[in-house]
């Protein structure tokens, strides 16, 4: 349900009319807020239906559950996502990534009890610091996702983009619906959004 409130706004900021080019920022911001959730809850739901009965299974999980960690939630939001990742990969002894998401939520100011939690996710790590299996993820590479692949688009390689909500995606997907507002078509040119009048003069 969530995903659908997030949605709805989306689509509401277009029908809007702004007075100040403040209150434009503001509105593609919300835009990019919207957009950051839909994917990332979409990913999520499409991580808690596949199936987990092989390695290869279990590999695609961890991979959607690193990308959501690099969606742009808040950071109530991202400690949760990167509880899931941290003990995720630990499961899948990968043990070095486990500890870095472990990390990242530590940066991000947790309650005690999960704090003390991931750093003995972190130790046990430490003892043991190597990934046992290879993921399509590389986290310290810069990308963003493809938002019907939900396949990391690295920086340099070729993306299309949603006119509306800016989502991204691989070249093969110009041309379809985008997935996250689910009205624009992926790569097609467009003015953008017009809703403050300074931007027809």
């Amino acid at each position: 349900s969530s995903g659908i409130k997030f949605h709805s706004i989306l689509l509401a900021v277009p029908l809007l009319i702004v007075e100040s080019k403040e209150e434009l920022n503001e509105a593609q911001q919300l835009i990019g807020i919207c957009r950051e959730y839909v994917l990332g809850l979409q990913m999520e739901i499409a991580r808690k239906e596949l199936p987990r009965r092989t390695v290869d299974d279990q590999i695609r999980i961890c991979e959607l559950a690193a990308y959501f960690t690099h969606c742009n939630l808040q950071p109530v939001h991202l400690i949760l996502v990167l509880r899931s990742a941290a003990q995720l990969f630990y499961k899948l002894k990968n043990f070095k990534t486990a500890a870095s998401f472990a990390r990242r939520l530590l940066d991000c100011g947790p309650k005690q009890e999960l704090a003390t939690t991931m750093r003995k996710i972190i130790a046990a790590c430490e003892k043991n610091p190597v990934d046992e299996h290879k993921l399509q993820y590389d986290q310290h590479n810069p990308f963003v996702l493809c938002a019907r692949s939900y396949l990391p688009i690295y920086r340099g390689k070729a993306v299309e983009k949603c006119p509306l909500c800016t989502a991204s995606y691989l070249p093969e997907h110009k041309g379809s619906v985008c997935t996250v507002c689910k009205v624009s078509e992926v790569g097609k040119e467009t003015i953008g959004l017009r809703i403050f009048p300074g931007q027809f003069r």
